[in-house]
């Protein structure tokens, strides 16, 4: 087993835990924003309403999580540079986000306005929080090893995320093998299981993963929301001598986040 996980990238345990992190964030994508909440949505919370209205409305809130994760995460990128709490914001938006999943445990027939807000909230939580874990990675591999453990992280994503959608639908669609009512209970507690998943498979990472110095010389412990805005500024006058990195941005805010636009 050593072996393969060396093969793999994930040798040392600090790597497995960072890892982890994939595994559990997933099952969120997989669950909430792609399979189950999607159709819960229509069909039950917003299955008094003419299928157009709900479709937009949903469209709506998945719009408004992706500009606030888009206007706060590279200020939050910024200030976890000047400070040693990149582990300490992953909690907190990791937080946010399990909240939100348990929370949609009591979303039923015309609570749309409460899922859709507990939607938004867990999305801006697991976006925001993939943030800092993608940063912490820099500090754990060098450059040469950087492609190897993300792919493994990618990697254990997809496992933990098709792992969790199949117990989630057999559920939903055998409630009695589970000793529920129905099926809109097995979907009310997918969420749930989302949460739970999500909760436990980040504590590796909280515990193992050690916090990174930060990257900004002599920055001070607790930045600021306004040295994140002046870093970020700077940040983007510094983006102007690399025309390179300037048009990669640029395609792949066109490429991919147009794809990713169309997939929600």
């Amino acid at each position: 087993m050593q072996q393969l996980l060396e093969r793999i990238g994930l040798g040392r345990p600090d790597l497995r835990a960072w890892a982890m992190y994939d595994l559990a964030n997933s099952t969120y994508y997989t669950t909430i924003i792609a399979a189950v909440f999607p159709i819960y949505f229509r069909r039950v919370v917003a299955g008094d309403m003419p299928e157009a209205d709900a479709l937009s409305r949903f469209a709506w809130a998945s719009t408004i999580a992706i500009l606030i994760v888009a206007i706060i995460a590279p200020v939050l990128g910024a200030i976890a540079d000047r400070a040693a709490i990149k582990k300490r914001l992953l909690a907190v938006f990791a937080g946010i986000g399990i909240v939100s999943c348990f929370a949609l445990f009591w979303a039923r027939e015309g609570d749309w306005l409460f899922a859709l807000a507990m939607f938004i909230v867990g999305n801006v939580g697991v976006a925001a929080s993939i943030v800092f874990y993608e940063a912490l990675l820099p500090h754990l591999v060098g450059p040469s090893q950087l492609d190897r453990v993300s792919t493994a992280g990618y990697a254990l994503g997809y496992l933990g995320g098709g792992t969790m959608l199949a117990l989630n639908a057999l559920m939903i669609q055998k409630p009695g093998m589970f000793g529920l009512a129905d099926a809109g209970v097995g979907t009310r507690l997918s969420f749930v299981a989302v949460g739970v998943w999500w909760l436990v498979f980040t504590i590796p990472l909280l515990l193992k993963v050690p916090e990174p110095r930060a990257l900004v010389a002599g920055a001070r412990q607790g930045a600021s929301v306004s040295e994140g805005f002046r870093q970020l500024m700077e940040t983007f006058k510094e983006l102007r001598r690399y025309r390179n990195a300037f048009v990669f941005l640029l395609a792949f805010f066109v490429y991919n986040d147009g794809i990713q636009t169309m997939i929600k």
